[in-house]
This record gives C-alpha cells, structure tokens and sequence, in this order.
C-alpha cells in the first residue's frame, strides 16, 4: 500500500500535467469531500470539487507555478504549505483581468484512505491575493 505521500504526489502530477483521464484510480470520486475556505463550501463528489478548482483556481490564472515550501506527512493526511505564483487573466473575487502578475500562500490539507485521496481542505491567502489585485498602478 503507498503511503499517503505517495498518493498525494501521484495525485498533484496528474493535476500539474492535466492528466484528468481514469482520475478514480488516484482519487475516490464519489466519496470525496472538500472546502476552499472563502470559495467553496464543503463540497461531496469529486467532479464538483474539480469544477470548482478550474473555475476558482485555474481559469482565472496563467503562467501558473507552485512549489511546496513545506510538507508534513501523517498516516492519512498530507499537510502542504506551498508558494503560488501566476497571472491574473480572468476575474477572480470581483476583480476582472489585471495582467498582473501576483503571489500567494496556500495551506492545504489532503486526505488519504485506502490509497486514494478522498478529500481536501485548502485556504488559500484570499486576501493576499485581493490586495495585490486590487491596489492602485
């Protein structure tokens, strides 16, 4: 059995290289549950969720790059403190297109059952992100 590690990585390779196909096989799909606090509520069903990330985290982005600052593992969590850094090309809380290029902090936790994700809980800095939007040129 792959440690919860393990499963995480495989899990955020498959997301980094868009590789959606046959997503069961890294993630319970129907069992999953997760929050993006200040996005989402708690949601249950992964293709919610997925939606949910392109809309909020993916659409609104380019030049998109991520690196885990800090990764803590437990036998059915990953906890990852990561840096995001990426283009403002589509509205995000309110705030239509800037072209500007902007970095935030994430917290996610992610959790791990019989070798498969089957949820998340992830805060990005909502009001980093919005301050850096926001302010004047």
């Amino acid at each position: 059995m792959p440690t919860a590690l393990e499963v995480v990585r495989r899990w955020k390779e498959r997301m980094r290289s868009r590789d959606f196909a046959d997503m069961g096989d890294v993630v319970d799909l129907d069992g999953y549950t997760e929050i993006c606090v200040g996005l989402t509520e708690w949601t249950t069903g992964y293709d919610i969720a997925f939606s949910n990330y392109l809309k909020n985290m993916v659409r609104p982005w380019t030049d998109m790059q991520a690196s885990d600052e800090e990764v803590l593992e437990t036998v059915g969590a990953v906890i990852i403190r990561s840096r995001v850094t990426a283009t403002h090309t589509g509205a995000f809380l309110g705030i239509p297109p800037t072209g500007r290029r902007v970095s935030w902090d994430a917290v996610n936790i992610v959790y791990v059952a019989g070798g498969k994700v089957v949820g998340q809980w992830a805060q990005p800095d909502l009001w980093g992100i919005y301050r850096q939007l926001a302010r004047p040129q």
